[in-house]
């Protein structure tokens, strides 16, 4: 199927990566890559949200006339919907996320999620689908999100065994590593808390805090 990646960031690199097979053409025009080609097949969407995100990905469609548009970029929910596309983000570890991709189930949420699955499980990709493309966007959305609760507690407690000349090891480590455990032998996996360690400084990064603000405007809407 002729496929046109947009965006070659992080993402884009790996998904090239990951579906080489179908010779993918690129377009990023910061980076002066353009394709010649005017129609294809499958448009794959990844670069950044931003307020322009739906106008920008039109315009692609109208240059390109997909029969299906993909989009990897976390987006705020129903954005999809509007565009008449497929959600299928990311997940894996900046900044080599081929990886990920290639080990994480992929999830294609949509109306013609089912179409495009055998594309993606040919270039060895494990799939889940989705009815609708909104549980796609909204489980990226909260699974970074919950990520940064967990971060934001590791420096919770951090804090708190410093200012109490507290073992932080003793306090959250071994408790928590210990606690999975035990409920691993018990036959409760699910109760598996991430033990992690606190990062120092501010919590950065592409994903974290962009999502949460995206996620909390939907809230309380």
């Amino acid at each position: 199927m002729k496929t046109i990646i947009v965006g070659y960031g992080e993402v884009g690199k790996a998904l090239a990566k990951v579906l080489e097979q179908y010779k993918p053409e690129i377009i990023d025009p910061q980076m002066g890559l353009h394709s010649a080609s005017v129609n294809c097949d499958i448009l794959h969407i990844t670069f950044p949200f931003s307020d322009k995100f739906v106008e920008q990905v039109e315009e692609y469609k109208l240059n390109h006339t997909p029969k299906y548009v993909v989009i990897h970029s976390t987006v705020p929910v129903g954005t999809c919907q509007e565009l008449g596309a497929i959600s299928s983000p990311i997940r894996g570890l900046h900044p080599n996320l081929e990886g990920g991709i290639r080990t994480f189930v992929k999830f294609i949420g949509g109306e013609q999620a089912s179409e495009v699955a055998d594309y993606f499980r040919k270039a060895g990709l494990r799939v889940i689908l989705f009815d609708k493309a909104e549980t796609a966007e909204a489980f990226k959305l909260y699974d970074t999100t919950y990520y940064k609760v967990c971060i934001d507690f590791a420096h919770r407690v951090k804090k708190f065994c410093e200012e109490n000349d507290l073992n932080f090891h003793e306090v959250y480590s071994l408790p928590n590593q210990t606690y999975n455990e035990g409920y691993t032998q018990l036959g409760y996996p699910e109760y598996i808390r991430p033990v992690l360690q606190p990062i120092k400084g501010p919590i950065k990064g592409h994903c974290v805090l962009p999502n949460e603000a995206i996620i909390k405007s939907q809230e309380t809407k």
